[in-house]
């Protein structure tokens, strides 16, 4: 049986939080620290609204990745 995942940021196709992706978009961010940190968790950038967002966040436009 398959779980379902909760409609949430994480789980979305316009959400980016690869430390790579993260680093590229905040420059500087390596000069602070490294988009690599733990205190960020899973938190990211949501390209439908361009915020930076909890990962445990959620709109009306989730689209479920593939």
């Amino acid at each position: 049986m398959a779980m379902v995942e909760r409609a949430c940021c994480l789980h979305c196709r316009h959400f980016r939080n690869t430390p790579a992706y993260l680093e590229s978009v905040f420059k500087g961010l390596n000069a602070l620290g490294s988009g690599y940190g733990s205190v960020r968790k899973d938190d990211g950038v949501c390209l439908e609204h361009d915020l930076y967002l909890s990962a445990m966040a959620s709109c009306e436009r989730f689209a479920a990745r593939e």
